[in-house]
């Protein structure tokens, strides 16, 4: 019995030192990079927690790990861990910083690439494809096409981006967020619903012996969104057009913020729109279709 006390001191000894270390392990936090020094050896970091407004700390590099600091660039995203003398024990790279010229050469590149096909495929005239068969510019072709060149110039920067900063792994895996493939359903949609709402009045008004019920008109750009096929200022209109611009230029700024950080990740989203852009985009687009239902063929 007197022989088994020093063994099971031995373990209650051993069992502590288990738990003392345990207690005192680094524990991962997450962080992002404001400076790194390659002289001093150190990181100076903005500890997150819901956002990056937390303290500031400084931490030192050992000297095995100063290579590490080349990869390594200011506003970064990182999950660090270091000792209770702040020596650097491990960091991951978790997000990548982009800079603001770097965002909007990607998004100026990605639009013109659009206008640059959408040019060479139309024979140097794409314009034409906003006109509708009466000669004049469409309203529902217009939003339809401002938002598709949106959302894919979005994604095209997206993926230039990934492959810029993360390497050709990263060349896919990116999906559209809901809100967004609503907004842009229901943008396809008003185009299909205008579209088929009309033609259905002038084979009606056909049937009944009106020929020629919407007699072609003058491409007159901002005269055909404001106004009806009579001439005169129409709400339904201006309401489509106002709703479709805020939808676009708050989209177009939630993307250029949205890409100053580009998640190390095997998958990611392209950036969403809220929910109040959404319900305004539909209830716009909506009056519009219900003020072309409502209307006659030769002046909705």
């Amino acid at each position: 019995m007197v022989g088994r006390l020093p063994f099971r001191i031995s373990l209650v000894l051993l069992l502590m030192g288990v738990a003392t270390s345990l207690a005192q392990a680094a524990v991962p936090e997450k962080a992002r990079i404001d400076a790194v020094d390659a002289v001093k050896k150190t990181l100076t970091l903005t500890v997150c927690d819901s956002s990056c407004y937390g303290k500031q700390v400084t931490v030192r590099v050992a000297d095995e790990q100063v290579r590490i600091l080349t990869a390594l660039h200011v506003h970064d995203r990182v999950t660090y861990t270091a000792d209770d003398k702040l020596v650097l024990q491990g960091i991951t790279v978790t997000a990548k910083a982009v800079d603001k010229g770097d965002r909007i050469t990607a998004l100026s590149c990605a639009l013109l690439a659009c206008l640059l096909l959408s040019t060479l495929l139309t024979w140097w005239r794409p314009l034409k494809l906003l006109i509708g068969e009466d000669n004049r510019y469409s309203n529902s072709k217009i939003q339809m096409a401002v938002w598709f060149c949106l959302v894919i110039a979005t994604y095209l920067a997206v993926v230039s981006l990934r492959v810029r900063e993360l390497g050709w792994d990263f060349l896919g895996g990116i999906n559209i967020p809901t809100n967004l493939l609503l907004l842009s359903g229901m943008s396809a949609l008003t185009f299909a619903g205008a579209k088929g709402i009309t033609t259905a009045k002038i084979d009606a008004a056909a049937e009944q012996g009106k020929t020629d019920p919407k007699p072609p008109g003058t491409p007159e750009f901002f005269k055909n969104l404001l106004q009806n096929d009579a001439g005169h200022f129409d709400l339904g209109d201006f309401q489509m057009l106002v709703v479709t611009l805020l939808a676009v230029g708050m989209y177009a700024v939630t993307v250029f913020h949205a890409l100053e950080i580009i998640q190390v990740s095997p998958t990611t989203l392209l950036p969403d729109v809220d929910t109040t852009i959404l319900a305004s985009f539909g209830l716009g687009h909506g009056a519009y279709l219900t003020k072309k239902a409502a209307g006659n063929a030769g002046t909705s």
